[in-house]
């Protein structure tokens, strides 16, 4: 991922610069922390990234975690989880990550600069990229050897393995791995290349939470029963 400042006075500044971005590993953060150095902000997104990383797993977002060692903002922005015409709400819908202070001084906002709607939130990039990583890595024992079917089966099995593990540990919601034979001519397995395809769905965040009240007195309906 890339973490970056956008630039503005405003909120209304801020969301206008983000509008001249679509790149899907771009995530734009105002305010700044204040008195922090130029680039502070940045380098604790990357540094905050690391840790949930470490600690959680790649399908969390730098969303709602504390960030530690901050003693405030350099711009004051108004935060309201119920109101989406807050600050943070308005620098949200321009897909912008807010800094706000709740509990501490945090990082909220899930999206990237994506043009692609199903590469909008930092987790799906996240997952993107670290299942293209671990596929590679996980898959080196098959290099060289000759291409079988027992070889495809075996490299089909290695990668729905991972697959279950990930979905197992709520890091994927699905995903398999799959021989497509058109993909896979006579003439390019000859030539030693092997095309496996598969697909995933990665783990989205809780970006928006209705709760829908309603008063009733059916809970008096056997009061009496319950008295006596």
């Amino acid at each position: 991922m890339v973490y970056a400042q956008a630039t503005g006075d405003s909120v209304a500044e801020a969301k206008t610069y983000g509008e001249n971005f679509g790149q899907r590993e771009l995530m734009l953060l105002w305010p700044r922390f204040e008195n922090a150095f130029l680039g502070d902000t940045v380098a604790r997104a990357m540094g905050l990234r690391a840790k949930i990383d470490e600690e959680i797993g790649f399908h969390k977002t730098i969303s709602n975690v504390v960030v530690n060692g901050v003693t405030g903002l350099d711009r004051d922005v108004f935060f309201d989880l119920n109101d989406q015409d807050s600050d943070a709400g308005v620098l949200n819908d321009g897909n912008i990550v807010a800094l706000i202070r709740r509990d501490g001084y945090r990082f909220w906002g899930n999206r990237t600069l994506s043009s692609e709607p199903l590469f909008a939130f930092e987790s799906a990039v996240r997952t993107a990229q670290v299942l293209q990583d671990e596929m590679v890595e996980g898959l080196i024992w098959a290099v060289d050897k000759p291409i079988t079917r027992v070889l495809i089966r075996d490299i089909i099995e290695t990668i729905n393995a991972r697959f279950r593990r990930l979905v197992a540990t709520g890091k994927l919601i699905g995903a398999t791995a799959w021989f497509d034979p058109d993909l896979n001519p006579a003439e390019q397995l000859a030539a030693g290349q092997l095309a496996i395809d598969y697909d995933y769905t990665p783990a989205a965040p809780l970006e928006g939470l209705e709760l829908n009240q309603r008063i009733t007195d059916r809970y008096y309906a056997n009061f009496a029963d319950l008295v006596a």
